[in-house]
C-alpha cells in the first residue's frame, strides 16, 4: 500500500484521521464481502437492483434518431436533445416547483407533472413532430426503482417500477411524488403522456444516473458516481447474467467500522443521530462541509488544534458557514471566506482540510475498485471505469489519490483504467451532464 499523499500532522494523528489508511485492508475486505453477497442478499451486502441493460452494446450503427433526454433530479428537471448531426441543445432546466402551478389538478401529481413536462418539450422543440425522425427517449430517475424491459409494440425499452417508497428510497420529497405507491410504473405513465401529446418514441430507457454513467465511456466495465453522493454499478459474471448491469447503492450501504472514524467523525455522526457512517458520508460532497466542520470543532478542543479555535468558534455561533466551494478555494491558495482569520488558523485549517480530502479520495478509490473487483476475479484482465465526480473535478489532488488507491488494490497481472468524464459546456450556458451523455450513447446504439 502506498503512503498517504501528505504525512499526517500531530493534530491529524490526535484526531484519528489516519485510521482509515491504517485499517484500509479491513475496509476493502468488508467491501468485498458486501459485493460478493449482493446477488444472494445475504447480509452484509449492498443492493443488487437490475438495470435491465447489458454493458455490451452492439457496435452496429443505426439510422439517424432524435434523441430526447429527461433528467428528473431532486430539485430541478433538465431536458436536452442530441441532434443526428451530433449537436447538443439544452431545451430547458426548471426547478421542480416551476411545474406545479401549471399542472392540471384533476390529474394525479405525477401525471400532472409529466403532462406539463411533455407539453413544454413539444413547445421547446417544434421540429419534434415535423422532422420525421424516429424518436428515442432516455430518462434519468433520481429515486429508487426496479427496472424491467418492456414492449408495447410501438415502443420498446426499459421502464422503472417504484420501489422502496416506504423505506427511504423517496426521501427527497418532490411534490409530484405525492400519492405514488410501490409497484407504480413510471415509464408507462410517462409514455402515456407522450402519446397524449402526439409523440410515439420507438425506444425509451429509464434508469438511474450511475447506470447511464457507465455508457459515457464506450466499453466501460463499471459506472461510478462520486459527487453529491457515492454509488457504483456492479456487473453480472455468472453464465445466467454475464454483463448485465446492477445498481449497487454501495456508497450508502457500506457502513464503516467505528474503529476507523476520527473523533470529529464521531461528533458528526452524533450530530446526525446516526450509529455508524457510510463510505459516501466521508467521501462525497453532500456531507463533506458538515464533516469537515465537525472535525474542526473536535480538533479545536485538542492541544494540537489550538490554532483552529477561532474558526471553530465562528462555526459554532453561526457566523461562519463553509461549503465545498470555499474548501476548494482554500486548497487552491485563496483564503476567501477565511480572510479574517490569522495565518496560523488558516494554515491549520488548510492542512486539516487537505487530510480529509485525501482520506475521502482513498475511500472513493476503494469503492471504485470494488465496482470491478468481481469482474477481475472472473478473469477480466483490463477493466475501464467511467467516473462522474465533481469531487474529482474540483478538489485538488482528489482524482490522483483515487487512481493511486485503485492501482494499489488492483491484483498483479490486471489493469484498471479510470476515466474522469466531464460535463459538456454549452455556448449559451448550462451543460450536458455525464449521465445524459451516457444515455445518448446508449440510445444511439442498435440496442439489439
Amino acid at each position: 500500500m502506498s503512503a498517504p499523499a501528505t504525512p499526517p500532522t500531530p493534530l491529524e494523528k490526535a484526531l484519528g484521521i489516519p485510521r482509515v489508511a491504517e485499517h484500509i485492508d479491513q475496509i476493502v475486505s468488508l467491501g468485498e464481502e458486501y459485493v460478493t453477497n449482493a446477488p444472494s442478499g445475504t447480509p452484509p451486502c449492498c443492493a443488487w437492483d437490475a438495470g435491465s441493460l447489458s454493458r455490451q452494446l452492439s457496435a452496429k450503427p443505426t439510422a439517424p434518431h432524435q434523441i430526447i433526454l429527461l433528467d428528473m433530479g431532486g430539485t430541478h428537471t433538465k431536458v436536452a436533445t442530441k441532434h443526428p448531426s451530433g449537436e447538443w441543445s439544452l431545451l430547458f432546466d426548471h426547478l421542480n416547483d416551476w411545474f406545479e402551478p401549471r399542472r392540471d389538478t384533476s390529474l394525479s401529481p405525477l401525471q400532472g407533472f409529466f403532462r406539463v413536462l411533455v407539453n413544454e418539450l413539444v413547445e421547446s422543440l417544434p421540429s419534434l413532430k415535423t422532422a420525421g425522425l424516429p424518436i428515442r427517449v432516455g430518462v434519468i430517475w433520481s429515486n429508487q426503482i426496479k427496472t424491467k424491459r418492456f414492449s408495447t409494440g410501438a415502443t420498446t425499452g426499459v421502464t422503472g417500477i417504484v420501489h422502496g417508497y416506504q423505506s427511504g428510497g423517496y426521501r427527497k420529497g418532490e411534490w409530484f411524488l405525492k400519492g405514488i405507491q410501490n409497484g407504480d410504473d413510471i415509464g408507462a405513465l410517462l409514455l402515456s403522456e407522450c402519446t397524449h401529446a402526439g409523440i410515439t418514441p420507438e425506444a425509451m430507457v429509464l434508469g438511474n444516473d450511475t447506470l447511464f454513467t457507465l455508457f459515457a465511456v464506450p466499453g466501460a466495465h463499471a459506472g461510478v458516481v462520486m459527487s453529491s453522493g457515492g454509488n457504483c454499478t456492479l456487473v453480472g459474471t455468472s453464465e445466467s447474467d454475464r454483463d448485465e448491469l446492477y445498481n449497487s447503492e454501495l456508497g450508502g450501504m457500506l457502513m464503516l467500522p467505528e474503529s476507523v472514524l476520527s473523533e470529529g467523525d464521531k461528533e458528526f455522526s452524533k450530530n446526525r443521530g446516526l450509529a455508524l457512517l457510510s463510505l459516501e458520508e466521508l467521501s462525497a460532497g453532500n456531507w463533506f462541509p458538515d464533516m469537515v466542520s465537525a472535525n474542526i470543532v473536535a480538533g479545536s478542543r485538542l492541544p494540537e488544534g489550538r490554532d483552529l479555535q477561532p474558526i471553530a468558534t465562528a462555526l459554532t455561533n453561526g457566523s461562519l458557514v463553509i461549503n465545498n466551494r470555499s474548501l476548494c478555494d482554500l486548497l487552491g491558495g485563496s483564503r476567501g471566506i477565511f480572510e479574517s482569520f490569522s495565518t496560523e488558523s488558516v494554515t491549520a485549517l488548510t492542512s486539516l482540510t487537505r487530510a480529509l480530502v485525501e482520506r475521502a479520495a482513498v475511500l472513493a478509490g476503494v469503492m471504485t475498485y470494488l465496482s470491478v473487483a468481481p469482474q477481475l476475479k472472473a478473469g477480466v484482465k483490463r477493466a475501464i471505469i467511467s467516473l462522474d465526480s465533481s469531487m474529482g473535478r474540483y478538489f485538488p489532488g482528489y482524482f490522483d489519490i483515487m487512481k493511486r488507491r485503485i492501482a494499489d488494490l488492483t491484483p498483479s497481472g490486471h489493469e484498471v483504467e479510470t476515466v474522469l468524464v466531464h460535463p459538456i459546456p454549452l455556448p449559451n450556458g448550462g451543460d450536458i451532464s455525464v449521465p445524459l451523455q451516457g444515455a445518448a450513447l446508449l440510445l444511439e446504439s442498435s440496442m439489439s
